[in-house]
């Protein structure tokens, strides 16, 4: 709404350039680095959660969905959003009716990251009762309550990873990626949980995840005797070949992209040839920087003032973090790389956003 203070220039100026507006698909908001301001175990500085969303905020971040990589960062990721949501989205009497973060939608997923399965279904269960299906029943259990109250949109983050095998090794990330489906999809699963799209990692590891997601949906197939269905979810931070990226949409997903999508010159040309009907947006913060070096660097047109994080200062960045208000640049990016309006890129990339988490209506 214009502003009656406004000049009618400026009130044609902002009818022709709307404020561009972004859904951050894939924030690591629960990270040491944002929760308590530690670095490498060394506290730097105060826990500056709140004012990371406020600057998401003033940059037109509407929505951001917290990722969860084990079974207690998905119980906290929830938890995080409720105290959230009480602190922030007040009732309609409420006096603290100007608060400006009611204007912003958070949520998160829910899910074992491929390298954090070694731990997560193997190392911490050994000295307990507790056996990997525990863990799968209890990933299951979270998502349940999650969803009551819409806390939780998407199931992950998970998938494969043969670049970080020290963490994980292949068989173990091949198996917990399919029982987790399972479990999501199981007869104890809700009809809900099992309607959330999925938010999936895929690293090095050619046609695996490919091949992964296909038996999956062909047992689903044979258990439920129906026909089969696209996929939905989103292939997240993706940096690999178009021809693998075609085959991930054919199969109903989306394609994420980030900073790390855009740093050579063949990620550039991948993303060029990507259907914009197909691309959502997110920073992958505290990860994830477009920096000088990297090729897509060349297109940016917003810098944030930072300083390190030795040198903190209260409202302000921190270097080497990405934080959900740069996803800004990641648009810049695409659209220079396309030849397109940052507007445009913004606004098909949010519209592909509320359409496969189904935010419209929760906002």
């Amino acid at each position: 709404m214009s502003s009656p203070f406004q000049s009618q220039q400026e009130q044609q100026q902002q009818q022709q350039h709307p404020r561009l507006q972004f859904v951050d698909i894939g924030a690591n908001l629960m990270d040491d680095r944002f929760q308590k301001g530690e670095y490498f175990g060394k506290e730097r500085h105060r826990a500056d959660f709140d004012a990371v969303l406020e600057r998401a905020i003033q940059a037109g971040v509407t929505h951001i969905i917290l990722t969860a990589g084990t079974l207690e960062e998905s119980r906290q990721a929830v938890q995080a959003v409720r105290n959230y949501r009480q602190k922030h989205i007040p009732n309609d009497d409420d006096d603290n009716n100007n608060n400006d973060q009611r204007n912003l939608f958070l949520a998160c997923t829910v899910g074992v990251h491929p390298t954090r399965c070694q731990q997560e279904f193997i190392d911490n269960v050994v000295a307990t009762t507790r056996t990997a299906d525990t863990v799968l029943d209890e990933l299951r259990q979270v998502a349940e309550d999650g969803v009551q109250d819409g806390a939780v949109v998407a199931l992950g983050e998970m998938g494969l990873d043969y670049d970080r095998l020290q963490f994980s090794p292949k068989h173990v990330q091949q198996e917990f990626l399919q029982r987790q489906l399972d479990v999501f999809s199981s007869s104890a699963a809700s009809d809900t949980v099992k309607s959330l799209p999925l938010f999936l990692h895929n690293r090095s590891v050619g046609r695996d995840l490919v091949l992964a997601l296909q038996q999956h949906q062909q047992q689903q197939q044979q258990l439920k005797q129906k026909p089969q269905l696209p996929l939905r979810g989103v292939v997240h931070s993706f940096d690999d070949t178009l021809e693998l990226a075609q085959e991930f949409i054919a199969m109903g997903l989306y394609i994420g992209l980030n900073g790390c999508s855009l740093k050579n010159e063949d990620n550039l040309m991948v993303v060029k040839e990507l259907p914009l009907s197909s691309i959502l947006v997110e920073t992958d913060c505290p990860y994830c920087e477009i920096k000088p070096t990297h090729a897509g660097y060349k297109y940016v047109q917003t810098f944030f003032d930072k300083r390190t994080e030795k040198k903190f200062v209260p409202g302000m960045g921190v270097k080497g973090r990405t934080e959900p208000n740069h996803i800004v640049q990641v648009v810049e990016v695409i659209a220079g790389i396309k030849g397109l309006s940052t507007h445009e890129v913004a606004n098909v990339c949010y519209k592909n956003s509320l359409d496969l988490y189904g935010l419209s209506t929760l906002l």
